[in-house]
């Protein structure tokens, strides 16, 4: 038997041009405004979050002082615990397996890991975005129903959060606020 993961990951972009539309491919980087696409195949949750970094560390750019240079460790440690963002449904059982953050651009200069970028950085405005993966594996997936997606709580420069889901019997997105945190499917 193949694996459903591509069809669904597969569904996942077509749920999101749907609800997304021509306005949100015009302007994918807002801030306040984060992405979350979850897929699940079997005893496997995938998630994947995507945000700009003002978000997250309040800048888009190097930190510039100490306290800076605090934050971005505290936020990149907050990041790579996957089980601190997301609550999947208790009776699931699911674990944390793996979890990859990476900063774009900024990814060697803020955490010294992989190649610097060659040349200097252009003068002005730019923007740079967060992109994470997880995956958990889940004891009894038949009890997995939800997400609470808790980075409202962790990151408040988010303020909305447009998910998508591709389960195996169905797919459909939501947008996540701090007041309604919750996937459900």
């Amino acid at each position: 038997m193949y694996s459903l993961l591509p069809r669904l990951l597969s569904a996942i972009a077509l749920v999101a041009t749907t609800l997304a539309g021509h306005a949100h491919a015009a302007e994918p980087h807002v801030h306040g405004q984060a992405t979350l696409d979850v897929a699940v195949e079997g005893p496997v949750l995938s998630i994947a979050l995507a945000s700009p970094l003002d978000n997250v560390f309040g800048f888009e750019r190097l930190p510039r002082t100490d306290a800076e240079r605090a934050k971005v460790r505290q936020a990149t440690a907050t990041l790579r615990d996957g089980a601190a963002l997301f609550r999947p449904s208790p009776e699931a059982d699911c674990r944390l397996e793996a979890a990859q953050v990476h900063f774009g651009k900024l990814h060697h200069g803020l955490t010294g890991e992989g190649e610097a970028p060659h040349g200097q950085p252009q003068a002005g405005h730019q923007h740079a975005d967060l992109d994470a993966d997880y995956r958990f594996r889940c004891a009894r997936p038949e009890a997995l129903r939800s997400l609470e997606v808790r980075v409202f709580r962790l990151f408040p420069g988010v303020s909305r959060i447009a998910a998508q889901l591709a389960a195996e019997t169905r797919q459909s997105g939501a947008t996540l606020t701090p007041a309604q945190p919750r996937l459900r499917w």
